[in-house]
């Protein structure tokens, strides 16, 4: 009954997120918005959920969980009612920072929890947490469609509710939950860790999948038009990208668990990364729907497997300072790709996902080269 409430929890966190991009074309005309103020708006939640984690993860290491999840729950209503009733650039994207600063920590103590004394048994667990995260952002902004005829307000609030109504036991049973504490943990693990071998690859291998993901993300409505897909047809290829990840991470935590995180991480990173080559041959829809499954599934073992390896290294004392260094770096990473994305997009045509796949390539080399060189 824990776990569930974390789980679902964290699904609907996730889908206050995810709901607001069925909106944007909406927010924009009713506000007056150019296009870079969208910008702004889309990206404030995942800047926020950066920081966020950054900051506290030590904190969470040292076992004050109960208040951060409190803290995590606040942020999530607060961030997405005040989304349902922002009227400015400025207010949009504060309110999205709020909910972004509630999603970033909620991951750091529900991992906690689960996590709990014993790293035994976390690799699946992990890889439902994902799996939820994701059915949150794939459904969210169908929650939204479904809802908007009522007013727009009522998606964010009825979301902002079940936030409530879900997250308010999930606060007390992470809080009774048994957690690996230790008081020595603080900012200067986040350095000593990002030193260690194994740690490196498994950043490399999370940048490398956000970043892919944020360069097709924020292009992909466009190459598929390009292609002669219809807005359906998009939304479509965009389901068949992530249903892997709504299935196949609490198998892939399982395997990665069993036979070790960098057994399981490196050949689905050599899984991915052609994938990205492959995008950039595709010449019609169908192509890319293959692929899409493809890339869906090598993303559900390789970034699991990655978290895995970390906590294979920080155990589950320092497991939010691990699981941090992970989230940003793939966040930053996919920040950075799906600003570069479309411009090079608009230069190159779908090449741009031949020069994704070349710069993964590379780093996939490097990542197994750290493997091989772990000494840690």
């Amino acid at each position: 009954m824990r776990a569930r409430l974390i789980y679902s929890s964290n699904f609907f966190i996730a889908c206050a997120l995810g709901v607001v991009f069925v909106f944007l074309d909406d927010v924009q005309v009713a506000n007056n918005l150019d296009d870079w103020h969208v910008g702004v708006i889309a990206g404030s939640g995942f800047g926020a959920a950066l920081v966020a984690q950054l900051v506290v993860s030590p904190l969470a290491d040292r076992g004050r969980v109960l208040p951060l999840a409190i803290v995590a729950l606040g942020s999530s209503i607060l961030g997405t009612v005040g989304f349902a009733f922002g009227g400015s650039m400025a207010e949009l994207a504060v309110s999205r920072g709020v909910a972004g600063i509630g999603f970033g920590i909620f991951a750091l103590v529900a991992r906690k929890a689960l996590i709990g004394l014993d790293a035994t048994g976390s690799g699946a667990k992990l890889g439902l947490l994902l799996s939820t995260a994701v059915a949150g952002f794939i459904l969210g902004p169908v929650i939204g469609a479904i809802l908007e005829p009522l007013g727009f307000e009522v998606p964010f609030l009825s979301v902002a509710g079940a936030i409530a109504v879900v997250g308010v036991p999930a606060v007390i049973a992470i809080a009774r939950s048994d957690i690996a504490a230790s008081d020595d943990v603080d900012y200067s693990d986040l350095s000593e860790l990002i030193r260690r071998p194994r740690i490196q690859a498994a950043m490399l291998v999370t940048v490398i999948v956000l970043g892919s993901n944020g360069a097709l993300t924020a292009t992909v409505d466009r190459f598929l038009t390009d292609l002669g897909a219809s807005t359906t047809m998009v939304a479509i290829v965009i389901l068949f990208i992530g249903a892997p990840l709504l299935v196949l991470p609490r198998v892939s935590g399982g395997l990665a668990e069993q036979r070790g995180g960098s057994a399981v991480m490196l050949p689905a990173l050599a899984v991915f990364v052609p994938v990205m080559f492959g995008y950039g041959l595709a010449g019609s829809v169908l192509a890319v729907v293959i692929f899409g499954v493809i890339h869906g599934s090598g993303e559900s073992f390789g970034s699991i497997a990655a978290q895995v390896l970390v906590l294979e290294v920080t155990g589950p004392e320092r497991a939010a300072v691990g699981s941090a260094l992970l989230e940003v770096s793939g966040l930053l990473a996919a920040t950075l790709a799906a600003s570069i994305a479309p411009i090079m997009y608009g230069e190159f045509g779908q090449s741009v996902y031949i020069g994704t796949g070349t710069i993964g390539l590379a780093l996939g080399l490097l990542a197994v080269q750290r493997v091989r060189n772990a000494w840690d």
